[in-house]
């Protein structure tokens, strides 16, 4: 059975390599959805994972990076608020455009093993806004 995807679409001032790049290195990231906000340093997209860090703490793998293409995509799996045995997935794609480029976010992966868990993310707006505000802020022109 399948469940929908969660979708968001952004135009960017930045170009595609500019907005991938923020994107992976993960400032944009809002500290209350991590599992402890006041000690929350960085999220950090590598080539293979997907890392939360945190002060005291020590690093957080949420994620798996599934395909790196840059500038042009990134899929990953999540474990954030999740029951880890079930993941969801998270598509990017950047396509290139006249003035910018246009972002298409997708989470989806959502199966009968973490559909229960889908409406915890409602806030992805919330999150993404953060995410274009920044890469705005340092490409846009």
């Amino acid at each position: 059975m399948g469940f929908e995807a969660i979708v968001h679409e952004y135009d960017l001032r930045c170009g595609a390599e500019q907005a991938f790049e923020v994107y992976v290195a993960g400032q944009w990231w809002h500290p209350k959805y991590t599992p402890d906000p006041g000690s929350f340093e960085k999220l950090t997209i590598g080539p293979e994972s997907v890392v939360l860090t945190h002060r005291g703490l020590g690093e957080f793998v949420i994620g798996q990076v599934v395909e790196s293409s840059p500038p042009s995509r990134l899929v990953y799996t999540s474990t954030l608020a999740q029951t880890p045995e079930w993941p969801s997935e998270i598509t990017v794609a950047f396509t290139p455009g006249a003035d910018g480029c246009h972002i298409g976010f997708e989470h989806g992966g959502w199966n009968d093993g973490n559909a229960a868990d889908r409406k915890k993310f409602s806030d992805w707006p919330e999150i993404l806004d953060r995410f274009v505000a920044l890469a705005d802020s340092v490409g846009g022109s």
